[in-house]
């Protein structure tokens, strides 16, 4: 059980540190963290991981396997117990990894809204900008061959 909470816990981490260079001026890593958790986070998505028509994917959650019953009631209760600490402990992580992939998701769509407003904002008003926003002038144009 120690290696999948390892696992959990490097996979938070991935996210934070995605998550904070994003926030540090490269938002493109907000796109990869969503994508590369999203199974995980969000599930299979129509058109993207199965057709429409098609049953999606089986989930990637880790089945309990049952163990032999002894007649014990004090082992089967501090077995039970485990069971649901470690059960806790998952939904733990898992709202984690939750937190900082929809985050990411967030500000990636934030920012490319912002992106594609600025495209269509300066194509659309090409002419009220001055000649400082181009990197070649108007005059270049024959120099250069475009």
């Amino acid at each position: 059980m120690t290696d999948s909470n390892d696992k959990a816990k490097e996979e938070i981490t991935l996210s934070k540190r995605m998550f904070f260079a994003g926030c540090l001026g490269l938002p493109w890593l907000w796109i990869c963290n969503a994508l590369y958790f999203r199974l995980q986070v969000f599930g299979p998505l129509v058109m993207v991981d199965y057709w429409p028509g098609k049953s999606p994917p089986p989930s990637s959650s880790d089945n309990n396997e049952g163990s032999d019953d002894d007649g014990n009631s004090n082992s089967d209760e501090q077995q039970q117990q485990q069971t649901m600490d470690q059960e806790l402990e998952r939904q733990i992580e898992k709202q984690e990894l939750k937190k900082w992939v929809t985050r990411s998701t967030r500000g990636a769509f934030l920012v490319m809204t912002l992106f594609v407003a600025w495209i269509i904002t300066f194509q659309v008003n090409k002419e009220n900008f001055g000649s400082k926003w181009f990197v070649m002038d108007p005059t270049d144009e024959e120099v250069s061959g475009w």
